[in-house]
């Protein structure tokens, strides 16, 4: 009876109390390493925070917060840019830009340009019903049996209150973000670096 007395005194001693074992979670939560970018973020935007966002940023996590704090009024496609390999195993890129016309009509021109040996490139002869206003048929016939390598979409959002979002975005994935605030004169910039992840800068002016 003694040493089962004695046995269970010791269980007791070496388990540590739940509350303070909650504590020592909370600590160490409290002391993850936050990224950069995301403190970039924050001192930029202090009312977009996501704690999914401090240790990594992910840019198309951070235009979901962005839109849903900011409501956006007109949203735009810019520029599509289309990098591609013909059948032919030609390098080409068939790039798509919407401008808005003297009577203030959007319109799209296409242009396509192949690239050779050295890497010079050469604008490709367009017919007018090809370099302007083209019908989506046109445009699929020639990147028909290709190899798509890159697809690259800009696209502008403008919000309320001067608020406005420009971003990048290569198939599905958002390798570019921009906000800007006129009335707060405060800016953001965001995009994906090369061994690097994402850098997020802040401006102030």
């Amino acid at each position: 009876m003694q040493l089962s007395f004695r046995l269970l005194f010791f269980v007791f001693l070496l388990q540590e109390p739940a509350e303070a074992q909650q504590h020592k979670n909370s600590s160490a939560f409290s002391l993850r390493p936050v990224s950069i970018s995301y403190k970039e973020v924050r001192k930029c935007f202090p009312e977009i925070q996501d704690e999914k966002l401090s240790f990594k940023v992910d840019l198309t996590r951070l235009k979901e917060l962005v839109d849903a704090r900011f409501l956006s009024t007109k949203s735009q496609i810019r520029m599509r840019k289309v990098h591609f390999q013909d059948a032919d195993r030609q390098v080409r890129f068939l790039v798509l830009r919407n401008i808005s016309s003297p009577k203030g009509k959007i319109e799209t021109q296409m242009s396509l340009q192949v690239m050779d040996e050295k890497g010079s490139l050469a604008d490709v002869s367009l017919t007018r019903s090809q370099s302007l206003n083209p019908k989506p048929e046109v445009i699929n016939s020639f990147l028909q049996g290709s190899k798509i390598i890159s697809d690259q979409v800009w696209h502008h959002d403008t919000k309320l209150k001067g608020v406005t979002a420009s971003y990048r975005q290569n198939f599905k994935e958002i390798e570019e973000y921009e906000l800007r605030d006129v009335l707060a004169k405060r800016s953001l910039s965001c995009s994906a670096q090369l061994d690097l992840g994402i850098i997020c800068a802040c401006s102030k002016k």
